[in-house]
């Protein structure tokens, strides 16, 4: 990237010029900056005339790149830069009453599952029509309707997954039905338990027969309360994994604002699992190695609490605290104790706004403590753990079409 004098001069004038156009090339690497002078204003109503351009075909660009520096156990482990999301999202309505909507990542793999034919790389793949003013079909892959604030934001907006949602089959295929009325949505989802068969899933899982419905089915409600003061994103789901074999899981994710200025979001997940699904409990079972064993009647639970600050129209506060625990019901080990790990995450940032849209700078403190339980630490080898992270980056939902 090459400067002349005059343009250095005039970027050093502005300050919100200078560190965004550093950051940017902090983030990215310099491959993404013009050799001009960055215009805000001109990249804002650039952005707002796009806005309404085309109701048939809308075009995102969603990016979150950030510069990390890990200390673990109080040891420093590094300095990377890293591309932690990239989507590509293709939108519109293609006549009143019919919509399309396709999202792809970019940075995951594009192998077709067993079951659904589609990557997972593709988050969604969906058609949505207004059979009624209050009632609505979508059909395709999809974003599962699971309740909490966590799970529903973008996941560009998100820094730090709970284990919860880190490690749960968030896109899938089937049908969706809401029914809007009064401020409040009421969905009934049907879906493949899976986007794959089972025996390429589940690893070390020995006498269990595939079912021949191997479905999941969630109810959703998406309230308002209050004058909008308090909503709800509340969920219970029922997912055949195998024979006779399901997973429960409860999602309660209510927010409640603060004021003018501050709002607060909490999020209550549970999930008991016949087989274990999201592996962490069965991951700690084989820590020793050998033949893979399968974790069998697992329990996951998770509290997830935020609180943002928005100072003005340019500045946003946050702290997020999470606690999960993972336990093992079904443990047939007489030297292992049933609760297997309970795991803590702290996170605090500031983020800047210098667009009224699109575009974020964020500087974030991630910590995580993991906590095995004391049969583990002696029998499997495992140790508690500490987790330090500093990020620096820049988030982008940018309309481009």
């Amino acid at each position: 990237m090459t400067y002349n004098r005059n343009q250095f001069i005039t970027t050093t004038m502005s300050f919100k010029k200078y560190i965004i156009a550093g950051l940017a090339v902090l983030t990215i690497g310099g491959t993404a900056m013009a050799q001009e002078t960055l215009n805000l204003k001109a990249l804002e109503q650039k952005i707002a005339s796009l806005d309404q351009k085309n109701d048939s075909f809308n075009f995102y660009l969603n990016l979150q790149n950030s510069a990390n520096l890990y200390i673990n156990g109080g040891d420093y482990e590094g300095i990377d830069f890293k591309t932690n999301q990239m989507r590509l999202e293709m939108r519109g309505e293609v006549v009143k009453g019919i919509r399309y909507r396709v999202r792809h990542r970019m940075n995951r793999g594009t192998s077709a599952e067993g079951l659904d034919n589609l990557s997972r790389a593709t988050d969604i793949a969906s058609i949505s029509i207004d059979v009624t003013k209050n009632l609505t079909i979508t059909g395709g892959k999809q974003c599962t309707a699971f309740g909490g604030y966590e799970f529903d934001l973008n996941p560009i907006d998100i820094y730090q997954y709970s284990d919860m949602i880190d490690y749960m089959d968030n896109f899938l295929t089937g049908v969706d039905f809401a029914y809007q009325v009064k401020g409040q949505e009421f969905r009934f989802q049907v879906v493949n338990s899976r986007n794959d068969y089972m025996d390429n899933i589940y690893e070390g899982l020995n006498g269990v027969e595939a079912s021949k419905n191997a479905l999941g089915y969630t109810l959703n409600w998406n309230g308002s309360l209050f004058d909008g003061k308090v909503q709800t994103r509340w969920s219970y789901s029922l997912f055949e994994d195998a024979k006779d074999k399901f997973t429960n899981y409860i999602a309660l994710g209510t927010q409640v604002k603060l004021g003018k200025k501050a709002q607060l979001q909490f999020d209550w997940m549970n999930s008991h699992e016949d087989i274990d699904r999201k592996g962490i409990v069965s991951d700690m079972m084989n820590a020793n190695g050998g033949d893979y064993v399968r974790g069998m009647d697992v329990v996951y639970n998770s509290l997830v609490a935020k609180v943002d600050y928005r100072v003005n129209n340019k500045f946003n506060m946050f702290v997020k605290g999470m606690y999960e625990t993972a336990t093992n019901n079904g443990n047939t080990d007489a030297n292992l104790n049933d609760e297997f790990r309970t795991s803590y995450g702290y996170m605090t940032g500031l983020e800047y706004h210098p667009i009224a849209e699109g575009l974020k700078i964020f500087f974030t403190y991630t910590g995580r403590y993991f906590d095995y339980d004391s049969s583990l630490t002696e029998n499997m080898g495992l140790k508690d753990q500490y987790t330090n992270r500093f990020s620096i980056g820049m988030v982008y939902r940018l309309k481009m079409y």
